[in-house]
């Protein structure tokens, strides 16, 4: 999704009403740089909701030396990951758990960023994925050889630690967390039953990009995905 951002004067003029978050991707393989949109699924959604209405905090700990302390050092991108899948034919919709015919092999890396506009119109969280040559299987129609797979790569997925949907709705004064420790430390995240999860699917069958061909044996494969934060 391109966002304008609007001149400075003309968002003063508005008392910054309202913004537009968008997530976009972009995937490169040989000379091939396709740039398209993601769709959502409920949990991104929801975590985004309960991130800002949640009021507990993670538990506390006390040291070794008796001073308690309190650290939430864990976020949605805690163990953020990313899959490739060869299904071409199935929509996406928000109730989706999983890419729906999912390589499960992991990137080789993956970068954050944080972007910001000097004049503050426009945040963004960028993430980009590499597969290093040899990674990922030959993926192409009419594959017969070991470990060659028939098809086509028609889907990614971008997986982040999100809540898991299972308040009611109309939940009051919502406290949800959850957290762990490690040596004296105590880390949390205000989300309930945190765990990695399908937030964001590109697609062929959407119209997002023309599934394709792809051999992994000899070619790396980027998959860059930015979520963005604007005003409009």
């Amino acid at each position: 999704m391109k966002i304008k951002v609007k001149k400075i004067d003309e968002k003063l003029a508005e008392n910054y009403t309202k913004i537009k978050i968008g997530g976009i991707a972009e995937i490169r393989y040989r000379d091939n740089v396709i740039k398209c949109r993601n769709k959502w699924t409920r949990y991104f959604m929801s975590s985004i909701i309960v991130f800002i209405a949640d009021q507990r905090a993670p538990d506390g700990s006390v040291s070794n030396l008796g001073t308690p302390y309190r650290t939430a050092t864990a976020g949605m991108a805690w163990g953020v990951t990313a899959r490739v899948g060869i299904d071409e034919y199935t929509s996406t919709n928000p109730d989706m758990s999983d890419l729906v015919n999912k390589i499960d092999i992991a990137p080789n890396s993956i970068t954050r960023r944080l972007i910001k506009e000097p004049d503050y119109s426009l945040y963004i969280a960028e993430f980009t994925f590499v597969w290093n040559a040899g990674t990922l299987p030959d993926i192409y129609v009419g594959a017969t050889a070991e470990g060659d797979i028939d098809g086509k790569v028609g889907e990614f997925g971008v997986y982040l630690r999100t809540d898991s949907d299972n308040w009611t709705t109309g939940t009051l004064n919502p406290s949800r967390a959850s957290g762990g420790k490690s040596g004296y430390n105590v880390w949390g995240i205000p989300l309930g039953e945190a765990d990695i999860r399908l937030c964001a699917r590109i697609a062929s069958a959407d119209g997002a990009f023309n599934a394709f061909e792809y051999y992994g044996s000899i070619d790396p494969l980027t998959f860059k995905w930015r979520f963005q934060v604007a005003i409009v």
